[in-house]
């Protein structure tokens, strides 16, 4: 089993009802195996261009442990998710520490430079 960070971006007509989407995600990293580390909503934001025809959408990070060969099918069910707009799913060396009182888009320094040493996203 690794370690992988992943980010979710929900359609936002679904994600007002965060509960169901918390349970539709976990679903399919643990019908693949996985084991839910710890789940982060990132919020609402607008995105710079549509995403299938969608101009804002909400972020969830999941840091979960799965089997090396998960993956793949975890990147297939997401596609074929309709609450799941796009997904990114990367191998995690360590899981960061969680800011009390912030979120990555308050400007906080400790986020700003693990973003720029590359330790938030791989």
């Amino acid at each position: 089993m690794r370690t992988y960070e992943a980010m979710f971006l929900i359609d936002n007509a679904k994600a007002s009802d965060w509960d169901n989407i918390v349970e539709h995600v976990h679903g399919i990293l643990k019908r693949r195996g996985a084991q839910v580390i710890s789940t982060e909503k990132w919020g609402e934001r607008k995105l710079a261009y549509r995403v299938n025809g969608h101009r804002r959408g909400t972020y969830i990070q999941v840091y979960f442990d799965a089997p090396t060969g998960a993956i793949t099918d975890v990147r297939r069910d997401c596609q074929l998710s309709d609450s799941i707009l796009r997904s990114l799913i990367l191998k995690a060396d360590k899981r960061p520490e969680p800011v009390v009182g912030s979120s990555p888009g308050d400007g906080d320094d400790k986020f700003t430079r693990e973003t720029e040493k590359g330790a938030a996203f791989g």
